[in-house]
């Protein structure tokens, strides 16, 4: 069974890619972007500094009007001083997205039809809104990353398949319908249904979607079987903006992953494959304030340049039109508190909070758990055509209670479109 997901990998790849590469000289748009980063080995005794490098690329194939496609992968190096500057550095290489889309006019509105793989119009990211609703990007400035449509996903919505999506003309809405077909662990597969609904006006935007996977098991108590279908497994998420970029607003992402159900047993989840955020965001004059309290699951957390852990908050103060001998700069703060190898279950049961628990009890039993504090100054302004990013993380704690060096890492990354 793994060869043959491997197999059908290959085979899709190579069809769409031979489709897109016929047609490429009509049109072609791409976005592209990396990042150095920096930071000391926290497992080493000694000084020992390490560099890797993000970078992902996203391109439009447009080869007419209502027929086009898109390509996106990311690329992820190990540590560039373990080897010789001029040895070959160990990569990792995802494909996010590989897709082809038709699109359809009627009176009512507009379709999509689309064949992909990968992880398309992934829920979490606001990459669905701009596309179909034409809108600035609405996302947490928490989820910033290098690694294209992997990085802010709620679940993994990623697989083999095609999707129809319906787009009013008359109303600011969208229906999307997903069948795909992708493997756990490359045990055995999992069909996926999902549907999705989205909308976009002035003071609320929202994206919601829900589905349902199937595991496609070829045993059955030791006995080999055609197919057999004795598990169920559920996910949702949704991304909610109350207001708009430019007033006071609410933005709220939820998700839950992989809560399965088996005849006969009670509906289960674990606390670790739910994604909650809540992000009141305040404009003060030129200046914006965002409060982020959230709850990730790990895998989401390590791809995220702002946090570290699974459970804490963020107060972010920024501002995008600071001008510099007439080139306009966007600087900000990022403070952070955050609770490693906590999920928002484990942290409720094991301090049990009561309304009746008083500030000193609550300052008390803080004080006795294992958590970090982040100072994070980050800048960014446009150069050569593109936006160059650049950022210091200083650990607090890891500078309080270990060696010096450990508490600092530094990124730099630059992005552009051509």
């Amino acid at each position: 069974m793994k060869k043959t997901c491997k197999l059908l990998t290959v085979l899709g790849s190579l069809f769409i890619f031979s489709l897109t590469s016929l047609y490429a000289s009509s049109s072609f748009t791409g976005y592209a972007g990396g990042m150095l980063n920096y930071s000391a080995n926290q497992k080493s005794e000694k000084f020992d500094p390490q560099m890797d490098l993000t970078a992902f690329f996203s391109g439009q194939f447009t080869v007419s009007e209502n027929f086009w496609s898109h390509l996106e992968f990311s690329i992820k190096t190990a540590d560039l001083f373990s080897k010789d500057l001029f040895d070959a550095t160990d990569a990792s290489f995802q494909l996010d997205e590989l897709s082809l889309i038709k699109r359809g006019i009627s009176i009512n509105g507009y379709n999509y039809f689309s064949v992909y793989m990968g992880t398309y119009d992934p829920i979490g990211s606001d990459i669905f809104l701009q596309r179909y609703f034409a809108i600035e990007p609405i996302g947490t400035k928490l989820a910033d990353t290098y690694l294209g449509l992997a990085g802010s996903i709620l679940y993994p919505h990623f697989g083999i398949g095609i999707s129809d999506v319906l787009k009013s003309n008359t109303k600011p809405i969208a229906y999307g319908f997903y069948l795909y077909l992708n493997n756990e662990n490359s045990q055995y597969y999992i069909a996926n249904a999902d549907i999705r609904f989205a909308t976009s006006m002035r003071y609320f935007t929202m994206d919601i979607l829900a589905g349902v996977g199937a595991p496609l098991y070829d045993t059955y108590k030791g006995e080999s079987t055609f197919l057999v279908i004795n598990k169920l497994y559920f996910h949702a998420g949704t991304s909610i903006l109350i207001g708009n970029n430019y007033t006071p607003s609410l933005f709220i992402q939820a998700g839950l992953f992989n809560a399965s159900y088996e005849k006969g047993a009670s509906f289960q989840f674990s606390s670790d494959s739910i994604y909650l955020l809540i992000e009141p965001r305040f404009v003060i004059n030129n200046g914006h304030l965002n409060l982020s309290v959230y709850a990730l699951p790990q895998k989401t957390a390590d791809k995220f340049l702002f946090v570290d852990d699974t459970l804490g908050a963020d107060l972010n103060f920024y501002s995008d039109t600071i001008s510099v001998s007439s080139k306009l700069f966007t600087m900000g703060l990022h403070i952070g508190f955050g609770l490693p190898n906590k999920t928002l279950f484990s942290f409720m049961k094991e301090n049990k909070f009561k309304p009746e628990d008083n500030l000193e009890s609550l300052i008390n039993d803080i004080k006795t758990l294992n958590f970090d504090i982040n100072v994070t100054p980050y800048m960014s302004t446009e150069l050569f055509g593109g936006q160059i990013n650049a950022q210091v993380k200083i650990r607090l704690m890891d500078l309080i209670v270990d060696k010096w060096y450990k508490g600092f890492c530094a990124e730099f990354g630059y992005k552009a479109s051509f």
